[in-house]
């Protein structure tokens, strides 16, 4: 990944908006701003990334690659945290996030989450909140292609 350096600029996002200020401030002070060109993989599966990213503006495509073809589970828009799974249980993402168009991004390297993340233990409620949002999104898809391809019972 080798992103452009950019101006910060200040968006909500679904980490930040459950979190008291001081630890906000305290996650602000390890933030990198970052602008992502079109088709550069945010998140890539398969590989474990060293930061959680935050999606400031733009769009990007989230998909799951198979032995056929890259399948399309979706885009999403500002406010999005992606690798925050990945950073905490150190596996890899199942999934590819990638910018459908030039992103403005807050990246926080892993270590210095983690770290935020031992000294304030408050912060496991929107951790847990982010990734319960994430398992919905998750559970919306699996129902829809149920309901599009049916399984016939023999």
């Amino acid at each position: 990944m080798n992103p452009i350096t950019s101006s910060p600029k200040s968006a909500t996002n679904e980490l930040y908006a459950s979190l008291a200020p001081e630890i906000r401030q305290e996650l602000e002070s390890h933030e990198r701003h970052v602008v992502m060109a079109r088709g550069q993989r945010l998140l890539e599966c398969g590989v474990l990334p060293h930061q959680i990213m935050i999606l400031n503006s733009g769009i990007v495509e989230i998909s799951v690659p198979t032995p056929e073809e890259e399948v399309s589970l979706g885009t999403a828009g500002p406010g999005r945290v992606f690798g925050m799974r990945a950073v905490i249980s150190g596996e890899t993402p199942e999934i590819d996030v990638t910018p459908l168009e030039n992103c403005d991004v807050t990246v926080i390297p892993g270590p210095d989450f983690l770290e935020v993340l031992r000294n304030n233990p408050q912060i496991y409620f929107a951790v847990a909140k982010v990734l319960s949002a994430d398992l919905k999104i998750a559970d919306q898809l699996i129902r829809n292609c149920a309901r599009r391809n049916p399984i016939r019972k023999v």
